[in-house]
């Protein structure tokens, strides 16, 4: 009996301990930008529809693609008649009055042997679906981009949070410390008042800051579900891989004109709206069907009455367009507008990207030399801040002089941490802008943090 006890209490702790553990895991695999990927491509609802327009789309092609296929019909007609008959005789008019039975049953297949418009809806469905895949593709990709935004966004916010309590520890210190001057005489109420008046403004920046934190963990919850905060902590040193200059600006340029999903999408546009002017031009060529007939019929008109057929026919069908007053002519030029509009749409579109491809390499660049700045000035503002704090206790410096030491440093710290999450910002939005931000992207960014656990 108590073996058995023991063993009960030692399976439900054991079950108790997987379960926690288990629950960290999932915590902590929601805050990697792996995982939050995962959530948002599961909780996102733009995403989610355009997974669903896309599906849709794809059925254009189904769609063009029955054209080519036979159709087969099957009629049916069963019924009665009444019909008064007048003939007329060498006796003059005989009224007769009909009633009857009608029946029509008839099977009728036809398969399109030649049909240039058939072709051309073909050809532009083809085009059309693979534009849709290209901007599913670029939704994808503003997935990630708009995740790993927020992401650093509100990693950016916690240490804005983190430093302005600092800042809010440090001016309370000096508080006391003028508190405690004036009191044993060494101080004045301007240093009191002074050092009331910075933590006044140290709360409110704490609090604009907490409230900024607040809005974007809200955002990073919307884009994907998840509700806890995040504990990641940047890996500085591996900063030193997303460096644009390893490859020309032209390198990144050639990469966009190639795997841009947009420019792609711009591209089967123009092809959709070259296949559309073959199929207006269609309007001039005739078209050939191979047409079968099985059918019967009894009394299916009052000039049948009393027979009945029983037909099996075959034959080719052919239409010729003669003349439509100039309706298909009109067709072609209309179209031929839209595609000047599609080809002017692409090349806005390409000037765009290289644009965006420009921006964000020059950028990265300066990204790059403003954190050597902002880290020379972080250590120049920690010598100084050291050699006031000494000047303060041996009485060669003031607490006003100690208290903008401090606000030096934590400025600066704030801009370094900025300068990091800037520098990766523009580095995805540069693979963004060539084409290239993936799934391979995402993990590379998700392993320049490491989890706090």
């Amino acid at each position: 009996m108590r073996a058995a006890v023991k063993l009960k209490y030692g399976l439900q702790l054991w079950l108790l301990v997987t379960g926690l553990c288990s629950g960290v895991a999932v915590l902590q695999a929601q805050e990697d930008l792996n995982g939050l990927y995962q959530l948002a491509v599961t909780n996102n609802a733009d995403y989610r529809a355009a997974l669903a327009n896309t599906e849709a789309e794809r059925e254009e092609l189904t769609k063009a693609r029955a054209l080519f296929y036979p159709k087969v019909q099957l009629g049916l007609t069963k019924g009665r008649g009444n019909t008064d008959r007048t003939t007329q005789t060498t006796l003059g008019a005989v009224n007769s009055e009909l009633d009857y039975s009608l029946e029509n049953y008839n099977l009728s297949v036809k398969q399109p042997l030649f049909n240039r418009e058939t072709m051309a809806i073909y050809g532009g469905a083809k085009s059309y679906v693979s534009a849709q895949e290209s901007l599913l593709e670029q939704e994808n990709a503003k997935l990630i981009l708009k995740l790993v935004s927020v992401y650093l966004e509100t990693l950016y916010a916690q240490d804005r949070v983190s430093v302005q309590q600092r800042k809010l520890d440090a001016v309370s210190q000096q508080l006391r410390q003028a508190d405690q001057r004036y009191v044993h005489g060494s101080g004045t109420v301007v240093e009191v008042s002074e050092a009331q008046s910075n933590l006044d403004v140290a709360k409110v920046e704490h609090i604009q800051a907490s409230n900024d934190l607040l809005s974007n963990q809200q955002s990073l919850q919307i884009l994907t579900g998840a509700s806890q905060g995040l504990s990641a902590t940047l890996v500085v040193d591996g900063l030193r891989g997303l460096n644009a200059s390893t490859q020309s600006l032209d390198h990144w340029l050639a990469m966009a004109r190639q795997h841009h999903p947009e420019l792609a999408a711009a591209y089967q546009n123009v092809e959709v709206a070259k296949k559309d002017i073959e199929k207006k031009q269609a309007g001039h060529y005739p078209t050939l069907d191979l047409v079968g007939v099985r059918s019967y019929s009894q009394n299916d008109s009052n000039n049948t009455l009393g027979s009945r057929f029983d037909t099996t026919t075959i034959a080719l069908q052919m239409n010729v367009p003669l003349f439509a007053g100039g309706y298909v002519n009109a067709n072609v030029r209309q179209s031929a507008s839209r595609l000047t509009a599609s080809e002017e749409s692409m090349t806005a579109k390409s000037r765009e990207i290289e644009f965006n491809v420009r921006k964000y390499y020059q950028s990265l660049q300066a990204q790059q030399q403003s954190i050597s700045a902002y880290q020379q000035a972080v250590q120049s503002a920690s010598v100084a801040l050291d050699g006031t704090q000494k000047g303060f206790m041996a009485g060669f410096k003031t607490n006003h002089e100690v208290l903008d030491a401090q606000q030096k440093l934590f400025t600066n710290q704030l801009s370094l941490t900025k300068a990091y999450y800037s520098l990766i910002s523009d580095w995805v939005n540069l693979q963004f802008s060539s084409g290239l931000l993936t799934l391979e992207t995402l993990n590379r960014v998700s392993q320049l943090f490491t989890l706090n656990k």
